[in-house]
């Protein structure tokens, strides 16, 4: 659809150049952002409505409506697509024709997602392409990366976020990051449109009658040619290409913005992470990386092939396609569906697989992201060898600790006898072939901790009989009322964790006691 690239010029031209006197217009855009969404708005590309709504998310949709309404408005003829929608999830003709423009493609193959807030790194490729078919090539960028935050992104994304940021188009936020997968605010697309425009005009002249000659744009000096990295074509681009570009974001999880990202190698976990604090064994046969960050940025990664293909983050300050540990259900962005088995919102694409565990109140508690293959295809192990049994121990405690720390809560100490008296009930349930609190000899929680020689002031004890690993048994506790709170009661100060295997299932008998008396 190249007719759009020289009639576009006329309104970008007229938007750059006219300021109308306009009448006093109520709208709720911050105090930064008014002019912009006033000048919008008087031009037509946008309604009252996202006038008076200019803080809420901006959807792919209603950014692909805009750029078409600015083609609209300046050639004065309504666009019709030419071929059908290439996506599956999406007819709108103002996304057709951005389509066969190049301006967008989608989000997977075949899939446009209209809905989903378009997102920082979205902005700036669709903003590239605009310049692009506007016949704007921005130059390159001198630094390897603009934003410290944006390493762990595909090179195209990287290359375009650098060039946007020297341009002037797109700006970090005051601490010098970018934060790429952040969902935008109406008001910052906008500007971020019309920086664009504004941008075109220092490259670009229009004729003002047929006799006045079209300067020619000048050429890259010599040395600057060397230094310019060439971009694919986008006429070329096809919808399961622009996944590529985007694939990064759903694969990238962070961690107090500090990201890391399925199919990473160790070699690159260590240079952004360091060396992990442990190395566990785990019931899939595979190596698990564990980084305890004080029980605050507590995560886990698991390695199959020298690859990340699990990143695990019970906390609160994990950040992943606009979603954190700050909310419940429906704070989840993107969502596919609620998965009532695993008590989790879950986000699938065709690469990977993500839960968002939550607790029995519907509150989120931390991100699970899979490669794809590894959630359906992980085969567990029948028969915990020592080594993968004390690995699992050492995690179930960590997830006890980082709930408690997250709580404010003192932490646990480990405790030998309790430790014994939970494996013996964890072993009694598994050879008899039974899951209870009472035991076959009839016995208790308390009676059974006395008898292992601790005596307390209080107790308690949390059986789960599950199957997976340690994280399938801390999203059994969060879903659970009572055993959450045996989690994050106050009084007790000591634990113990005993686990035992019957098959691939789990049996796992926790104690807590508090006031221990030697």
């Amino acid at each position: 659809m190249k007719r759009l690239i020289a009639v576009i010029m006329t309104l970008l031209m007229a938007l750059g150049t006219t300021f109308p006197a306009f009448a006093a217009i109520v709208t709720n855009a911050d105090p930064w952002a008014e002019a912009s969404m006033e000048l919008a708005y008087n031009q037509g590309l946008i309604s009252d409505e996202d006038l008076m709504d200019a803080t809420r998310e901006i959807t792919r949709l209603e950014f692909c409506k805009i750029v078409v309404l600015l083609y609209e408005k300046s050639k004065g003829e309504k666009l019709v697509p030419k071929e059908e929608s290439p996506f599956t999830d999406c007819d709108d003709p103002a996304v057709i024709v951005a389509y066969e423009a190049g301006i967008i493609s989608g989000t997977e193959p075949t899939k446009f997602e209209p809905n989903n807030s378009l997102t920082r790194e979205q902005l700036a490729i669709m903003l590239n392409r605009i310049l692009k078919a506007w016949g704007i090539t921005l130059p390159p960028a001198t630094e390897k990366y603009a934003f410290s935050d944006i390493s762990m992104l595909f090179q195209q994304s990287v290359d375009v976020i650098n060039r946007i940021h020297k341009a002037g188009i797109l700006v970090g936020d005051s601490d010098g990051k970018f934060y790429p997968m952040r969902a935008l605010q109406f008001q910052e697309a906008v500007i971020g449109l019309l920086k664009a425009v504004r941008y075109s005009e220092e490259y670009t002249q229009l004729p003002v009658d047929e006799t006045q000659a079209v300067p020619e744009q000048k050429e890259p000096e010599k040395a600057e040619e060397t230094t310019k990295v060439e971009e694919p074509k986008e006429d070329s681009k096809t919808p399961s290409e622009e996944a590529k570009e985007f694939r990064s974001i759903y694969e990238t999880v962070y961690i107090k913005d500090k990201p890391i990202s399925l199919g990473e190698t160790t070699q690159q976990l260590k240079a952004t992470w360091g060396e992990p604090d442990r190395i566990d064994d785990t019931v899939y046969g595979l190596k698990r990386y564990v980084y305890l960050g004080s029980y605050e940025t507590y995560f886990f990664v698991t390695i199959e092939s020298n690859k990340i293909v699990e990143i695990f983050v019970p906390n609160k300050f994990f950040s992943y396609l606009g979603t954190n540990g700050e909310g419940n259900s429906s704070n989840i962005k993107q969502l596919s569906f609620i998965s009532l088995v695993e008590h989790s919102g879950i986000i699938e694409t065709d690469n990977t697989y993500a839960r968002i565990p939550l607790d029995y109140e519907g509150t989120i508690r931390g991100v699970v992201l899979q490669n794809r293959a590894f959630a359906y295809g992980n085969s567990l192990k029948s028969g915990l060898t020592a080594a993968e049994r004390d690995s699992l121990k050492k995690e179930l405690l960590d997830l006890i600790q980082v709930k408690r720390k997250e709580q404010g809560l003192p932490l646990l100490t480990e405790n030998d006898k309790l430790a014994s008296t939970a494996f013996s009930h964890s072993r009694d349930m598994v050879e008899n072939n039974y899951f209870s609190y009472t035991g076959k000899d009839a016995s208790n929680p308390f009676t059974r901790i006395l008898a292992g020689g601790v005596n307390f002031t209080n107790a308690s004890e949390i059986i789960v009989k599950q199957r997976g690993d340690a994280i399938n048994v801390y999203q059994q506790w969060i879903r659970t009322a009572a055993q959450y709170r045996s989690v994050l009661d106050s009084s007790v100060d000591s634990v113990g964790i005993g686990v035992a295997q019957k098959e691939k299932d789990l049996y796992v008998t926790i104690d807590f006691c508090g006031g221990i008396k030697e």
